[in-house]
């Protein structure tokens, strides 16, 4: 018999909000290491020819941290509506068992075959 699995649509929304947050922190990340990382003011002498080099890593790492924000988003965004899609059929499916058990109530009674005693 085939694997059998439970999916519950508020947890799908749950993990989607969790990733919503921890991506907000890649933001937060990308601003210190920008703004400090990235920082040159106390270079001086032969460091100063060190400006692009250490501005462009920053930078850099600035864009892999958007990058991640942006998958995380998109993924909490699939959640989501995985979530929809999963609600929606559980619905149809509820629909079409309340149309069958109805149709079941209202039936005459089953005929009784191998005759009268």
């Amino acid at each position: 018999m085939g694997e059998q699995f439970k999916v519950v649509p508020e947890e799908l929304r749950g993990y989607g909000e969790l990733l919503d947050r921890n991506a907000q922190h890649f933001l937060t990340i990308k601003e210190h290491a920008v703004s400090k990382g990235g920082d040159t003011s106390g270079f001086t002498g032969l460091l100063t020819l060190l400006h692009p080099v250490v501005t462009g890593v920053a930078n850099l790492f600035g864009e892999t941290l958007d990058f991640g924000n942006k998958m995380m988003l998109k993924e909490a965004d699939a959640l989501r509506k995985a979530a929809e899609h999963y609600e929606a059929i559980d619905g149809v499916v509820e629909r079409w068992l309340g149309t069958c058990g109805t149709a079941l109530e209202s039936a005459g009674e089953a005929p009784k075959f191998g005759g009268a005693r």
